[in-house]
């Protein structure tokens, strides 16, 4: 990736697609904006014609959606920055393995963030992988970007989950140690269906890998690799409840 970012706008409202332009003046990382799109059409005829490193994208388009032009733009090289006033497609959004999830009014100090990080990324996202998870989104594996690539896990293989500052430490059972630029929340909401609890503000842990509730130190969890997590005073009762249901 040339350390100048190629960007592809792409939001079907004049005023956004205004918005986000002025918010990209000021961030600050060098950047060329070498197209805009209004609709799914006129962006998957630029993302080809084009070649953009970061795509700028909106989910819900006058066409279609932003998840249509990356499953029909031949171009699949390309970072994704999700831009979009809607919360509830962020898990889906994680699943593509997107740089970014951003909600609108664009803060452009995250905005910079997340352009930052997709120019240190060397490795573009492997789309053609990743869009097979979003057409399967029952399937039991998630998408983790991470600083050396991209992993797809099974999460019955993911042990527990640490916070460490705006990066996450992921521990599974096989031994690895993936560290990923998501936070502990962005985790919180893609595992939320797959029996993870946040049991203190920096840990979230699969509770079917819980040996043990141990009432030291206000209460410590022993996990089957024989890990321990401690658990907060607040979320005490929530996880005996938890864990009495399993």
């Amino acid at each position: 990736m040339d350390l100048k970012l190629r960007l592809l706008i792409v939001d079907d409202e004049a005023p956004a697609r205004a918005a986000l332009r002025e918010a990209l003046a000021n961030c600050g990382v060098p950047h060329e904006i070498v197209g805009q799109a209004d609709g799914r059409e006129a962006a998957v005829r630029l993302m080809d014609r084009m070649r953009p490193d970061v795509l700028l994208l909106d989910i819900r388009l006058g066409d279609g959606t932003g998840f249509e032009v990356l499953d029909q733009a031949a171009w699949k090289k390309a970072r994704v920055i999700f831009i979009t006033a809607y919360d509830q497609y962020a898990i889906r959004a994680f699943r593509c393995a997107a740089v970014d999830y951003l909600l609108k009014p664009v803060d452009p100090a995250l905005l910079t963030h997340a352009l930052e990080r997709a120019l240190s990324d060397p490795d573009p996202a492997q789309m053609e992988t990743l869009l097979r998870n979003l057409a399967t989104p029952g399937e039991e594996r998630v998408v983790v970007p991470c600083t050396e690539g991209i992993h797809v896990l099974d999460p019955r293989n993911i042990l527990r989950c640490e916070a460490d500052s705006n990066y996450t430490r992921l521990f599974t059972h096989d031994g690895e140690r993936i560290v990923s630029a998501r936070t502990l929340k962005d985790f919180e909401d893609l595992l939320a269906p797959h029996r993870f609890e946040r049991v203190h503000m920096s840990h979230l842990v699969n509770l079917l890998h819980v040996r043990k509730f141990l009432n030291r130190d206000g209460g410590t969890l022993v996990l089957t690799d024989g890990s321990t997590v401690p658990v907060s005073q607040r979320k005490r009762q929530v996880v005996v409840d938890a864990i009495a249901k399993l």
